[in-house]
């Protein structure tokens, strides 16, 4: 739970899609996330080090990755927000959808669990097996959901400043996004000139 906490792509978009639609919206978002989650976990338990190779050995992927996000922050810094408190008529036709691309074009969540699992296990000698395997992935869900949903009912009080509120959540979801994509941009070509 604590490592959802951090602003980052998903938790911005909760936070935006509350302040723009409603909470329903917000929670949509935030049970899709949810359920990636535990995708991202399990290939991280999974492949690990497999996955590190692979960005490592195909920059192509890397550089993809780092287009979309810097093209993603683009388009959100130079969208002209348009909050309402009343439902929109073109609202997109599944939040959840959106919370599951968002969610699903996340790649820093493989490595952190990669990450957790090392240190994990230097404490615990889990056996990612029946019950145990259930247990884990139940309480990735049910931590990023609740601080997932935190961010929902945090975003009640940028909705009391709606307009002054959507544009700053759109600059920091840009600021966000184009960190990611600069990043990823940065370790491809490290890795092309290595």
């Amino acid at each position: 739970m604590l490592g959802t906490i951090p602003f980052g792509p998903i938790n911005l978009v909760v936070v935006k899609t509350t302040v723009d639609y409603d909470r329903r919206s917000g929670i949509e978002i935030a049970f899709a996330a949810s359920l990636i989650e535990i995708l991202q976990a399990l290939i991280a338990i999974s492949f690990g080090m497999l996955i590190s190779n692979f960005l490592d050995a195909n920059v192509f992927v890397t550089f993809f990755l780092a287009f979309a996000f810097i093209a993603l922050a683009i388009f959100i810094f130079t969208r002209k927000p348009t909050p309402t408190l009343e439902i929109e008529k073109n609202r997109p036709a599944s939040f959840f959808r959106s919370g599951l691309l968002i969610a699903g074009l996340n790649p820093q969540a493989v490595p952190f669990w990669i990450f957790a699992l090392a240190t994990i296990s230097q404490y615990f000698e889990f056996q990612y097996m029946g019950l145990t395997l259930i247990g884990f992935l139940l309480g990735v869900f049910i931590g990023k959901f609740v601080a997932l949903y935190g961010f929902v009912v945090a975003s009640t009080y940028l909705k009391a400043h709606l307009q002054e509120s959507s544009i700053l959540v759109n600059r920091l979801l840009a600021a966000i996004l184009l960190f990611i994509g600069l990043s990823q941009g940065w370790n491809a070509v490290n890795s092309v000139l290595a």
